[in-house]
């Protein structure tokens, strides 16, 4: 099930034209979207779900393509994981929103998946080819690795893609996204410290939960590096002025049933 919240200005913007090219990423993202429909459970509480869109659209209308209809999806399954697939497609799993903490930290995932959307693979315009890649990976590790085993998979794919384009390495692609996520935060009224305490958060984790989030750092590796990065582009945000919430109280109160999943 999938809510995707539309605005509510009386006079709606028109929206732009979508080209031949970007028609056929959406059109391969649908044919992922459903495939990983196949393999997953959506979680479908409806409080969740719209509070997840309205954070997620509230963010996209801050990013540069306004080309893609942006679509969030909780996936029912305890690893913590997030990533993001062709046309607009963002996946968060009912383990990571157990983890998080606050809703800044919610939007720091959400920012940087919408940020990773942003880099338009012209590869991508060869959509059978990439589709049966990324499909015959997915099938390939699934019995192996598990669901989001085969999640993370095509996530790989679709970044070594892009490197192989030309257009930059997966480790530039992973920090240049983290400078867009924050600037989305900040134009959105999320604290972008949500961020740096997240990347913190996963360095810090306990050892008995590295474990669940192992698939996750394999797609979106987490080092003092990348901290140092988001830490030094944070001190250039404009924030002069500004005042945030973390909002951990609205957060935790709308995860109160996700949270139950994973309570024993």
């Amino acid at each position: 099930m999938l809510i995707v919240c539309s605005g509510c200005a009386s006079t709606p913007k028109p929206k732009p034209a979508i080209s031949s090219q970007v028609s056929e990423e959406i059109a391969i993202g649908e044919k992922i979207h459903a495939q990983i429909l196949n393999t997953f459970h959506p979680y479908t509480d409806s409080d969740v779900v719209g509070y997840v869109n309205h954070i997620g659209n509230s963010l996209a209308q801050h990013a540069e393509r306004k080309d893609l209809p942006y679509r969030f999806t909780i996936l029912y399954n305890e690893k913590i994981y997030a990533t993001s697939s062709p046309g607009g497609f963002v996946y968060l799993t009912t383990g990571l929103l157990h983890f998080l903490r606050n809703e800044s930290e919610l939007a720091a995932v959400m920012a940087h998946e919408i940020a990773e959307l942003q880099y338009h693979d012209p590869r991508l315009s060869k959509s059978k080819k990439i589709l049966d890649t990324l499909t015959r990976s997915g099938a390939m590790v699934g019995p192996a690795f598990g669901q989001v085993g085969a999640l993370a998979i095509l996530g790989l794919v679709l970044l070594n893609t892009v490197a192989e384009a030309g257009q930059m390495t997966p480790e530039q692609r992973l920090l240049e996204a983290d400078g867009k996520a924050m600037g989305y935060m900040v134009d959105a009224g999320y604290d972008p410290q949500g961020m740096v305490d997240l990347l913190w958060a996963f360095l810090k984790a306990d050892q008995r939960i590295t474990p669940y989030f192992y698939d996750y750092y394999q797609s979106r590796p987490i080092s003092e590096a990348r901290v140092q990065n988001v830490n030094q582009q944070f001190q250039k945000l404009p924030l002069d002025g500004k005042s945030f919430s973390v909002r951990r109280d609205v957060y935790e109160q709308t995860m109160k049933g996700v949270h139950q999943i994973y309570q024993t």
